[in-house]
């Protein structure tokens, strides 16, 4: 499947998880107390270390696209033998857990269910992407409309307590798995399994490496209201809600990495066609935030507004960490150390492990630059920018090494197209600026009016964007025609 479809499918896919996210939390908040909603948060946490072994399926995507498919049966193996190890231990720690973070006794069976559906649908996905992109991002839209047609059924049946929330999420995994299984059944007469769960484990020690550098970068929160306030908190984490649509566009470059460890050449084409796809909407979305950021802030709350230079600190590393991904998809795809029945050890020198080892040095700094900005800002706006900016120059630093690590195999930096981009937001935002929009279907209307005019612009100058719009309407017209009835 091409790029282009792929990239597509999976941003539509993260915009609809969004919508649905939201549908689904005004549902629950409306309707479960605070507590029953804290639990629900609790378990949510609890499950993502419950599974945090689902790790070991890096390597089922990369042997099954290298042809190697007893790597699906190989992680559903793993899977087995993972969910139940970590089933066990919940079990064993259920009394403790109920009672030190107030879940009711009566779920923790729900919790438990919990755990094989999402190894096993972890170990079917990791696999189903390395062959088939198109159908894993689909597998996703079934799992979040299973979710809204669950949260549909709750509230027509006024069964909306925190069993119906659990059990409405997990029927929505299981939707998602009976997807994934109809789509790898081919894979489960493939045979031996054994040699290649033991392949899968012993390269596992570079992701649970890995695994370590999200705990340091996480920890910055937990800084922040401990020697600021929590009211630097609020300014710091507040402006996600739209930074992260900035970082968003990283998935139009989704369908990379799999492309790069199928193909045999042109590398260096797919790499460049996948940050015209990320900068093809990443640009934009920063330009608008940087454009609009005190007004998005007022509709969140007029109490946030003084942070909108925060939002655009944040905007703009959202930007360039959606530009980071697709360069550390391009570092590891194009490594073929693993194809060879490589020794766990000689990872250590393979440019996966180049990228692990830049994740560490990412976060240890962008820590540093918190600590930074907690002991020279006088007050908690400051802390915010301050921490703010310290990642922005991090994901920059990071930028610079990945840009030379992919420059080494031939890839070509987009800048004709890159300048463009830039040329047709500024336009945009000049369009927007005056508008001043201050409530949601003002800003809307805006985010229309500024999609018109950069397209619109970005039709007239840029030739590749030019074929890109002809073969989306290509491709439209197509489907319509072959769903209409015959005259």
């Amino acid at each position: 499947m091409g790029l282009r479809l792929v990239g597509a499918l999976y941003y539509a896919q993260r915009l609809y998880n969004v919508l649905v996210g939201v549908v689904f939390i005004l549902v629950v908040t409306r309707n479960l107390p605070p507590s029953d909603f804290g639990a629900w948060s609790v378990i949510s946490s609890l499950l993502s270390y419950a599974t945090i072994a689902t790790l070991v399926n890096y390597w089922v995507t990369r042997l099954r696209a290298y042809g190697d498919a007893s790597a699906t049966l190989a992680g559903l193996a793993l899977a087995a033998v993972f969910s139940a190890a970590s089933s066990a231990a919940l079990l064993l720690l259920a009394p403790g857990i109920a009672s030190a973070f107030s879940i009711p006794p009566s779920v923790i069976p729900l919790v438990l269910a919990y755990i094989p559906v999402l190894y096993a649908n972890s170990a079917l996905y990791s696999s189903l992407y390395a062959t088939n992109p198109v159908r894993a991002a689909l597998s996703e839209f079934a799992f979040e409309t299973a979710k809204l047609a669950a949260a549909a059924l709750l509230v027509l049946l006024g069964a909306i307590s925190l069993q119906g929330v659990l059990l409405a999420v997990l029927a929505s995994h299981l939707a998602q798995a009976l997807v994934l299984l109809m789509c790898t059944r081919g894979d489960f007469a493939r045979a031996p399994v054994l040699p290649t769960a033991r392949k899968i484990i012993s390269y596992s020690w570079v992701n649970a490496v890995a695994s370590l550098s999200a705990l340091i970068a996480s920890a910055d929160v937990l800084l922040i209201s401990h020697y600021a306030s929590n009211d630097a908190v609020a300014y710091y984490t507040v402006v996600l809600a739209f930074a992260n649509v900035v970082g968003y566009s990283y998935f139009l470059g989704r369908g990379l990495y799999q492309r790069l460890l199928t193909v045999q050449a042109g590398s260096a084409a797919y790499v460049e066609e996948a940050l015209r796809l990320v900068l093809l909407i990443g640009v934009p979305t920063a330009l608008g935030a940087l454009t609009l950021a005190p007004n998005l802030l007022y509709i969140l709350n007029p109490v946030y507004t003084p942070a909108a230079n925060v939002l655009r600190a944040a905007a703009l590393a959202a930007l360039v960490a959606a530009v980071n991904g697709t360069l550390s998809d391009a570092v590891q795809g194009l490594e073929r150390i693993d194809r060879n029945d490589a020794k766990p050890g000689e990872l250590a020198r393979s440019k996966i492990f180049r990228v692990v080892l830049l994740g560490y040095l990412r976060s240890l700094l962008g820590i540093l630059g918190v600590v930074l900005a907690l002991c020279a800002a006088r007050d908690p706006l400051g802390v915010a920018l301050g921490a703010r900016l310290s990642w922005l120059v991090v994901e920059v630093l990071a930028l610079i090494v990945l840009a030379r690590w992919v420059g080494t195999t031939g890839v070509r930096a987009p800048y004709a197209s890159i300048t463009r981009f830039v040329v047709a937001g500024l336009l945009m935002s000049a369009v927007v600026a005056p508008l001043n929009p201050l409530r949601i279907r003002e800003v809307l209307l805006t985010a229309l009016l500024g999609s018109a005019a950069y397209f619109s612009t970005l039709y007239l100058l840029d030739a590749w964007f030019r074929s890109l719009a002809r073969q989306a309407v290509s491709r439209v017209f197509i489907t319509l025609s072959r769903r209409s009835p015959m005259l």
